[in-house]
């Protein structure tokens, strides 16, 4: 299957939000969803709020012009791909693993037994809990502590908190797919990116965070098995009703997704949750997700999206050990 590949150079760290108690931690990759949303934020200061509607009915009408997989790292020349779910055994060292490159990804997608990776030369990410093999990683997070003011008095208080920022090595960075439908938005697509990168993606944005550069653009094939009876996905995913009837067979882990409205008109104002799978997750049957609505009922200015829809590629569901 051929795609269209995306290589982002990050110019700062980034703070990929993850709140836990008074430690704000940080995810080290960027979710499909916070990818749209940065991009309708950046197409909208392009091409005005009624082009940017226009664009987001094609999505809400099931007939988007694009697909997106979510963010994730490349190192030293190689792009990874998280693991499918299917191929997590028991052995805590194959759960810890995050990332493989594209070669072994492509064996994996085939029902390959994710152990013969290990003994062969093909490269993976390990998980941050993994505090010995740092160096295997394209990336380091930092907690930053912070001390947040009272609005009313400007004291700090006791209002004290961890930061967390993710940083890229010099020699890596993020990469997306995207699967254009309507080749007309290509050119669209690729200013607003651009665009993107000067605004900043994730949080802290206006203290220079989330920064990048886009450093190259092609078209990339990705090999799948011929005997497929399953679907992988690359991005978040948001089922639209009727989806979940094969659930049960399924490999899956759910997250939820929250945060503050990111709009022209507003910035404090909470978003509903919404609970998604997450990448990586294996499915029986071919998924299309949708968009999901999660605008406040306070706010009557324009309608608030969360991207779910399912960047999905064939696999091999049973993994032949």
């Amino acid at each position: 299957m051929r795609f269209t590949l995306y290589k982002l150079k990050p110019k700062s760290s980034f703070h990929l939000g993850e709140r836990e108690n008074i430690r704000e931690g940080t995810e080290v990759f960027i979710h499909s969803d916070t990818l749209f949303s940065a991009f309708c934020h950046s197409y909208f200061l392009l091409y005005g709020k009624e082009k940017l509607e226009s664009l987001l009915s094609n999505f809400l009408k099931n007939n988007p012009p694009f697909l997106i997989s979510s963010v994730f790292p490349f190192w030293e020349g190689k792009i990874y791909f998280p693991v499918p779910l299917n191929q997590i055994p028991g052995e805590k060292k194959y759960k810890k693993v995050l990332f493989v490159e594209k070669l072994g990804f492509e064996r994996l997608l085939s029902g390959e037994d994710i152990k013969n990776i290990f003994t062969s030369d093909i490269k993976t990410i390990p998980s941050l809990k993994i505090e010995k093999e740092r160096d295997k990683r394209p990336y380091e997070t930092r907690e930053v502590p912070r001390v947040g003011l009272n609005r009313l008095t400007n004291h700090p208080g006791e209002n004290y908190f961890h930061f967390g920022e993710v940083y890229y090595r010099e020699d890596s960075g993020l990469f997306f797919l995207i699967d254009f439908k309507d080749n007309s938005i290509k050119k669209e697509f690729k200013a607003t990116l651009r665009l993107v990168a000067d605004e900043g993606i994730g949080g802290d944005r206006t203290v220079g965070k989330g920064l990048f550069e886009l450093i190259n653009t092609n078209e990339i094939d990705i090999n799948i098995p011929q005997n497929a009876d399953g679907i992988v996905s690359l991005s978040l995913y948001y089922p639209k009703e009727g989806e979940l009837l094969d659930v049960e067979d399924s490999y899956y882990e759910i997250i939820e997704r929250k945060g503050y409205i990111y709009s022209p008109y507003v910035q404090s104002l909470r978003r509903k949750s919404v609970r998604m799978f997450k990448e990586g997750s294996v499915f029986k049957t071919v998924k299309t997700g949708k968009i999901a609505d999660v605008t406040p009922e306070t706010f009557k200015i324009h309608r608030i999206y969360r991207y779910g829809l399912c960047f999905g590629l064939p696999c091999k569901r049973k993994v032949e050990r």
